[in-house]
């Protein structure tokens, strides 16, 4: 087996709340000391939110100016990219992408596009219940939009979110279409025990994923929403994947509680132990030609 160079995207916090871990960051700087200390552990990509004090949604323009500037001033180089909120209007969506992209010193180093809709569910697993449903609608002229629009901001390599199967047959139909090139970078999204959409976090549904991908040039992470992904990264990275983690995706409430760096940490030992190597952020920017 050739050892290979296996990338880590850091998730650090989404909308998750301290009620379900006590580890996630809120204010701007818990943000860039978190992204920080997680990229020293391993992480070659971040994805982050900004909050509000009560971790509530905050996209103002010059909290994620602040992060991101604040990342990059402490010597590390990680592939940054923030979050974005729903809708159609595509320019009021990325509004933020749009003034961050601006300036050198904020500019998110990819882009970003959700590639379909989905029903989003979370489970009560103890009373055999929904929580919470929500259908997020993204259609395909709209997803067009946003990859276009990114790449007038000079952000030509979005990572592609991938919530069921089809959703990576519209990104290789826009690859057939010239609206994306190689290599893609996409997320496999599966749903987890408590947030059950998509496909299963099993060796079946990498597989099924993976093989859509035959002949084309991508660079693939594994993640899981609403369960733990390490179970499942052994047979991704020996698939030729790569590896999200983080607790935006799972808060691991359940599971002691961990920060991000452990995570990180727990990743890292498992693509060592494969006999790899864990990418450095310029190994990243190598591998995803940006």
């Amino acid at each position: 087996m050739l050892m290979a160079k296996v990338m880590i995207e850091a998730a650090i916090n989404g909308m998750n709340l301290r009620d379900q871990n006590r580890n996630i960051a809120y204010s701007n700087e818990e943000v860039i000391a978190d992204a920080v200390a997680t990229t020293r552990a391993g992480a070659s990509m971040i994805h982050f939110h900004a909050k509000q004090p009560d971790g509530g949604w905050n996209d103002e323009v010059d909290d994620l100016a602040a992060i991101m500037r604040g990342i990059r001033a402490e010597g590390v180089s990680p592939i940054l990219w923030p979050t974005f909120s729903g809708g159609a209007d595509v320019p009021q969506r990325f509004r933020h992408y749009t003034a961050l992209s601006a300036d050198p010193a904020t500019k998110p180093d990819v882009g970003a596009c959700d590639m379909g809709s989905v029903n989003l569910a979370w489970w009560d697993e103890a009373n055999k219940r929904y929580i919470r449903t929500h259908l997020y609608q993204n259609l395909i002229d709209t997803t067009r939009e946003v990859i276009e629009h990114h790449t007038s901001l000079g952000l030509t390599r979005p990572t592609l979110q991938i919530f069921e199967p089809g959703h990576l047959r519209t990104a290789l139909k826009f690859l057939e279409m010239g609206v994306l090139g190689e290599p893609l970078l996409v997320k496999f999204y599966l749903g987890g025990p408590e947030q059950p959409f998509g496909l299963p976090p099993t060796p079946a549904s990498l597989e099924a994923y993976a093989d859509m991908l035959k002949g084309v040039c991508a660079c693939w992470f594994a993640s899981c929403f609403g369960g733990d992904i390490i179970p499942l990264l052994p047979y991704a990275i020996a698939m030729g994947g790569h590896c999200r983690i983080g607790l935006e995706d799972h808060d691991y409430k359940h599971e002691g509680q961990p920060t991000n760096v452990e995570l990180v940490k727990r990743c890292v030992a498992i693509i060592e132990a494969m006999g790899h190597e864990v990418a450095t952020p310029e190994d990243a920017r190598a591998l995803l030609e940006i």
